[in-house]
């Protein structure tokens, strides 16, 4: 009978790890945590539970390899080349500020140089996973800390692959890349390069004519592989040809399919290589050193936190907007597992200090969403500096005599709208906005913009609020659209503040922080979209209308300190149902007077106006005669504007 031990090894890890998972995801934690602390209690130093170590650290290579696959498919030329100056500037600094200080004060504790630049490649990476999860749980994706934040991300993870290349370089293990085997590496992989680019391809194409899902994730699965082993044969990483595969792969239309495919392999391999990780983890060595470990954990959240912040300053940010990237980014990542899996295997780091480091790392994960938490409010503590940025001269200038005026922050798809309504109408206004590349392509494009915070009152008192007539709030981060509406209401207690956001559940927070009127993405889609389904059922457009009205009021009444809801309800509706009709191509009312052709009395409809190019007549007088293109708007019964309908269509 074969030996099924390591069978029931790997049943005793994925129970411990979907229980410990489980655990830490309804405490909203991150379930990397659970899976360290069942490596703990099963692996030699916890209750021994687990015999086949050496199996269960090979198959955790393979999630290692699988991670990097799928970072490599994310990182495609294009998304390169759009985030280069945020992720080369901000990036760049934050690992090198970071690696700097870890560095030197890993020399000072004492340790050689190749450790101490072994921990200060591994410190200096953030995990990606957790702060992504977080931001989309918040929904500051789109938030100026957001977008710092993932471009800082997204360079510390390509750095991770010019990090496994250069670990042996630290070890002092040079033999394999004398010139011959440098040579011989670059040309293979070159070749595979080129295989995976213009071959595979082709050979997807086809397994995927076969319409055989299971055909087309083996083919990926095995290249994932396959790569990995050949570049270990040119005596380079794992991890770098699955990084090769996944970039090549990633401009094809296959990446998305084949990104959806690998992820959950890669996520079972994932939890046993962390489960991996926490049977090396010495509990007895972290308890008699935990004042240490405590320490140097400040220490480091410290240093990363002002990394962070610093690479958001260099990146043209405002203060608050660099203290919220630097919370976000003070925890250690996922792929400072991989290295120090890497570098102890070279022997580069003591033993002591992996275990601590180990330790570091996973009490910052733990740390993180609770620190999160309270970071806009620790932001907020910290006020944005200066005001107006570059251009300030030219715009104090235009903004000294301006009265009456309309403030805009944010320059997204919404802010855009609202300016280009204000002038159509001829309405004053200037635009502020937190993203210098946006300020300076629109200033290009003859935009009155400005580069500020507009939850700075040094900012919106050098924009004229106290001079302004409105202020408009289309900005995506929570936080910052409560403190500029409490701001601005501060500064000008008359001024009209309207504000955009995404949750009706934020409704009453704002309005009590002094809003006139809040409009909720949430809200307002879902009528969209109700319109628009009614439409496809010929339900009379008055009567949408009317609907539409009344869903608004139930849910602004409550907040506006008007009687008119922001659709503008129509009082006239009370006594029947207003409908637009157009005026059908080739109908035989066209060139006929209101007067000869007697709605009234034919349809039971009344004519209350005509939209003609863009105009529209109310009270439109009796002799009017219709023209192609005219719009009627007709007050009746639902039955009276049927009746309209196929009255204006002709037999």
């Amino acid at each position: 009978m074969p030996d099924l031990s390591f069978l029931r090894d790997i049943l005793v890890l994925l129970t411990l790890a979907l229980g410990g998972g489980y655990l830490f995801t309804r405490l909203r934690l991150s379930p990397i945590v659970g899976y360290l602390i069942t490596g703990i209690i099963a692996g030699p130093y916890g209750l021994h539970l687990i015999k086949a170590v050496h199996e269960v650290e090979a198959m955790a290579e393979i999630g290692v390899i699988l991670l990097l696959f799928t970072i490599g498919l994310e990182f495609s030329f294009t998304r390169l080349l759009r985030l280069r100056k945020l992720m080369l500037v901000g990036g760049g600094t934050q690992v090198l500020i970071t690696g700097i200080l870890v560095f030197a004060a890993t020399l000072w504790m004492g340790l050689p140089a190749g450790a101490a630049g072994s921990l200060a490649m591994a410190l200096c990476v953030s995990s990606t996973a957790i702060v992504l999860k977080l931001l989309l749980e918040r929904g500051e994706v789109d938030t100026a800390h957001g977008r710092t934040s993932l471009a800082i991300l997204l360079f510390q993870d390509l750095c991770v692959v010019f990090f496994l290349i250069a670990l042996p370089f630290l070890g002092g293990r040079t033999g394999e890349f004398s010139p011959t085997n440098i040579v011989r590496s670059v040309l293979l992989l070159g070749l595979l390069f080129l295989f995976a680019r213009y071959l595979m391809q082709p050979l997807l194409r086809g397994l995927l004519r076969t319409r055989s899902p299971e055909l087309f994730r083996l083919s990926i699965l095995a290249m994932v592989l396959a790569t990995a082993w050949i570049t270990s044969i040119a005596g380079l990483s794992l991890a770098l040809g699955a990084f090769l595969a996944g970039l090549a792969l990633a401009e094809s239309p296959y990446a998305h399919q084949a990104l959806s495919d690998i992820l959950p392999f890669r996520d079972t391999f994932l939890a046993l290589f962390f489960i991996s990780i926490g049977m090396l983890v010495n509990v007895h060595m972290l308890s008699e050193n935990w004042p240490l470990l405590l320490g140097l954990f400040l220490l480091l959240s410290a240093a990363k936190i002002f990394s962070g912040a610093i690479a958001a300053i260099f990146s043209r940010y405002p203060l608050r907007i660099a203290v919220l990237t630097g919370l976000f980014l003070f925890q250690v990542g996922e792929f400072s597992f991989v290295l120090l899996r890497q570098a102890q295997g070279l022997d580069l780091i003591p033993e002591e200090a992996y275990q601590i480091t180990l330790a570091i790392i996973a009490l910052s994960m733990v740390v993180t969403p609770l620190l999160v938490r309270y970071a806009p409010a620790v932001a907020a503590a910290f006020p944005s500096w200066g005001g107006l940025g570059e251009g300030a001269p030219e715009v104090e200038e235009k903004t000294a005599n301006l009265t009456g005026h309309a403030i805009i922050a944010g320059y997204g798809l919404s802010g855009q709208t609202v300016g280009r309504v204000l002038r159509e109408m001829n309405i004053p206004y200037l635009h502020v906005e937190l993203n210098g590349e946006t300020v300076r392509n629109a200033r290009r494009s003859g935009e009155f913009i400005v580069y500020g915070d507009a939850t700075s009152s040094t900012v919106l008192k050098e924009l004229g609020i106290d001079k302004a007539r409105a202020m408009v709030l289309a900005i995506n981060d929570p936080s910052a659209l409560a403190r500029a509406i409490q701001t601005a209401r501060d500064m000008n207690p008359d001024i009209y503040i309207l504000a955009r956001t995404r949750f009706m559940l934020e409704l009453d927070h704002l309005s009590n922080l002094g809003a006139d009127e809040i409009v909720p993405d949430e809200l307002e889609a879902s009528l969209h979209l109700s319109a628009s389904l009614l439409r496809r059922f010929e339900i009379a457009e008055g009567r949408i209308i009317q609907l539409l009205t009344a869903l608004r009021s139930e849910h602004y009444d409550r907040l506006l300190k008007k009687k008119e809801t922001p659709a503008g309800g129509f009082s006239v509706l009370e006594g029947g149902s207003l409908d637009f009709l157009a005026v059908p191509e080739g109908s035989p009312c066209l060139g006929k007077s209101l007067s000869d052709l007697a709605f009234r009395t034919r349809t039971g409809t009344m004519v209350v106006g005509i939209i003609r190019r863009e105009r529209t007549i109310f009270s439109p007088p009796a002799d009017l005669v219709l023209e192609r293109g005219d719009t009627l708007m007709l007050l009746g019964g639902e039955a009276d504007v049927r009746r309209a309908r196929d009255f204006l269509r002709g037999p």
